[in-house]
């Protein structure tokens, strides 16, 4: 009788595991293969890597300079190099297009804060070694609310040429909306959405 049991005992286990096995391999993630594309290899060098890294630096020293209208831009931004920051406040600052215009744009950008800082900043690889993605934590004092904004901000960076020639950043909106007083049309819809949803 024991040893039936025990087979008995043995047998809900193998079954068990099995279904557990079959369920985690349906769940398993599905690989993804991006385009093949001619001349393009699917690691960054080491150098590709620390020309990105050297490109944040001097982008991010932009909004630490204590006067960033006499940045730079020629050595770090391509001629037709493109910006975007889609939670920008103004339609001008979410798409700017050219050196040019960027030149103008991006040193009125810093001077609505202080004391800014940067921390933790991280790099991600893409399997195209031209593009990145760059994490890092901002910190920096809103003189207009006398309060500190910090907010984690992501973007992505393609090089070429040893220069950016595009950039797209994003960054925590609750943040940037509570540091900056700002309105932000994003959070009032949420906010709105949760007011409706919990009558």
């Amino acid at each position: 009788m024991n040893s039936l049991r025990s087979m008995t005992a043995s047998l809900a286990v193998v079954v068990a595991l099995t279904a557990s096995a079959n369920i985690q391999a349906q769940s398993a993630p599905i690989s993804y293969t991006p385009p093949a594309e001619p001349g393009i290899s699917s690691i960054a060098t080491k150098q590709q890597q620390d020309e990105v890294m050297t490109l944040m630096a001097a982008y991010l020293g932009l909004w630490s300079a204590e006067d960033p209208s006499r940045h730079a831009f020629e050595q770090f931004v391509t001629e037709d190099a493109v910006f975007e920051y889609p939670y920008a406040d103004s339609a001008a600052l979410r798409r700017i297009e050219g050196r040019k215009e960027i030149e103008q744009a991006l040193p009125k950008l810093p001077v609505m804060a202080s004391n800014w800082s940067f921390t933790g900043l991280k790099l991600y690889q893409t399997l195209y070694p031209h593009i990145f993605f760059v994490e890092y934590t901002a910190k920096a004092y809103v003189p207009a609310t006398q309060r500190i904004y910090a907010s984690r901000h992501i973007a992505r960076v393609t090089v070429r040429d040893g220069k950016i020639a595009d950039y797209s950043e994003l960054w925590e909106l609750e943040a940037r909306a509570v540091a900056f007083g700002a309105y932000c049309p994003e959070l009032a819809a949420a906010s709105l959405e949760r007011r409706v949803d919990s009558r």
